[in-house]
Formats: C-alpha cells, structure tokens, sequence
C-alpha cells in the first residue's frame, strides 16, 4: 500500500467499497481532504497500469520500480491539476508518458544507463576520502559507485549533476526550487553520507 493514514470521509467510507469508488469520487475526494485513504485505493487499482508503462520504458527492473513509485508520489502532490476535461485514466497514461520521457532524459539516467561515468572525473570530487592504500584506482571507483547508487535517486542526481556534469549550484537551486545555500548545505550533507555508506562496504579486492 502507498501510505497508511488518514481516514475517508464518512460518508463515503460508510456507503462505499473500494470497487465502487469511482475514478472521479476518489479523485475529487483525494483533492479536496487530502485524503490519504482513497488515494491508496487508488494506487491499488493502477499501479499494475503505471508499473507496466513504465516496463515499456526501461530495462533495469530497479529503475521500473523507482519510476512507478515516483510517479505516485508525484501524483499524490499533483492531482490538483486534474480538471476532469478528460477520462482520468486518459490524463493518468500522459502523465505517465511525460515523466518516463523526462526522466530518459535525465543526466542521472543516460550515465548511469548508458555507462557514461569517467572513473577519473568523479572520483576526483571525492579525493579527500581516506581509501585504503590496497585498494586499486578501479576497485575505489566501483566502490564509490556502489555507494552513491545506495542513494535515493534524486541524491542521486544531485551528486552525479554538480560532480561529475559540473552543474553549478544555481542549476542546482532552479532545479529543486530552492535557495543556492539550501544547495551548499545539501551537498556538504551528501558527501558525509557518501562518505560514511563508502567506509562501511565491506568489499574488498580479489
């Protein structure tokens, strides 16, 4: 289930099961209470639906299931601007379609997917890390990979965009919509976190 609070409008919750909300009832009643409780009722019944869509849009299951999750979330926040001009399920396959396009499109996808990372030019940003001496330059890399891929993937992003696409922190703020010194203190956060997930992998070399 997408979230677990909240309750349904009486009137509803009394009269209603979920098989008998309509698309626009749950709809509505998600946009006007903000209502937790239909909109898992809602993910229950098209999350089949999205996580298809998104199969046809990529081949690694894990960004399939990172897709069909952030879709949601972005659903949840975004219904608003449904205006029932259209059948919902009509609006749901663009939005669907919009946010697997854009994120194909994304710097996170087409290196990571694509295998476009310099070893050398990422692990540059990471320098002051205290690798082990045994530890050969390819080894370190993979290792620092595996640790940023621990990241949720807008961390992800953010550090793949400033460190390794060179964007600069004023990209950084227009594209999260926040303060360039939110951007500094996000960053100095995630290397600390890139840090301490690096240091505890118990890889070693062979």
């Amino acid at each position: 289930m997408f979230l677990h609070c909240c309750k349904a409008p009486k009137a509803l919750k009394t009269y209603l099961k979920p098989k008998q909300y309509s698309d626009k009832i749950l709809v509505q009643g998600i946009i006007k209470n903000n209502d937790v409780k239909l909109f898992e009722i809602l993910y229950d019944r098209y999350f089949p639906f999205v996580y298809g869509q998104c199969l046809s849009y990529f081949k690694n299951a894990q960004d399939v299931e990172d897709s069909s999750q952030d879709i949601f979330y972005k659903l949840f926040l975004k219904l608003d601007s449904f205006k029932f001009q259209s059948k919902f399920f009509t609006w749901l396959y663009r939005f669907v379609h919009n946010h697997c396009i854009n994120y194909k499109r994304s710097f996170k996808y087409k290196m990571l997917e694509n295998k476009m990372i310099n070893p050398e030019v990422l692990s540059a940003q990471f320098s002051y890390y205290n690798y082990e001496t045994y530890e050969s330059d390819n080894f370190k890399f993979n290792k620092l990979k595996k640790a940023i891929s621990l990241l949720p993937i807008e961390e992800q992003q953010m550090v793949l965009f400033k460190y390794y696409g060179q964007g600069t922190v004023k990209e950084l703020a227009g594209r999260y919509n926040c303060s360039e010194s939110a951007v500094k203190m996000r960053l100095k956060r995630l290397k600390k976190k890139i840090s301490t997930l690096y240091q505890a992998l118990e890889i070693r070399p062979l």
